[in-house]
């Protein structure tokens, strides 16, 4: 018999390699973050970017009613093409991102807005 389990988690962005700027937006400056796709490895494939993750989940709680967590891991594509000491610094690149936690009772909104668009320096922001 199979139980289904609401779970809910976050993702620390700011522990990937990342710089942390401001940009010229529609109604003033935007506060955000840039992440470079080569540095943190991660996966350009159809217009779309992509981070692989490892999830682990546990039963029981921990201390800190936490069921889990959250990891960055290397696509498998890209693993297969680095040489020993690009795996070792690889592995480096795969911090706990966040936890997860069991909220079976509750209701998850995935709802989002994401931008296709790709902006220069010289570009306003569309929000």
């Amino acid at each position: 018999m199979s139980i289904d389990k609401d779970l809910s988690g976050s993702i620390a962005l700011t522990k990937l390699v990342h710089v942390m700027m401001d940009a010229k937006g529609k109604n003033g400056p935007v506060r955000g973050i840039f992440i470079p796709i080569g540095a943190n490895l991660l996966l350009e494939k159809e217009k779309a970017i992509y981070m692989s993750v490892k999830v682990k989940v546990k039963e029981e709680a921990d201390q800190f009613g936490q069921n889990g967590f959250i990891s960055k891991t290397t696509d498998t594509n890209i693993w297969k093409g680095l040489n020993d000491a690009q795996k070792e610094e690889a592995k480096k690149l795969s911090p706990i991102l966040g936890n997860i936690k069991d909220w079976s009772t509750s209701v998850n909104d995935t709802a989002g807005a994401a931008s296709t668009e790709t902006f220069t320096d010289d570009d306003d922001l569309p929000f």
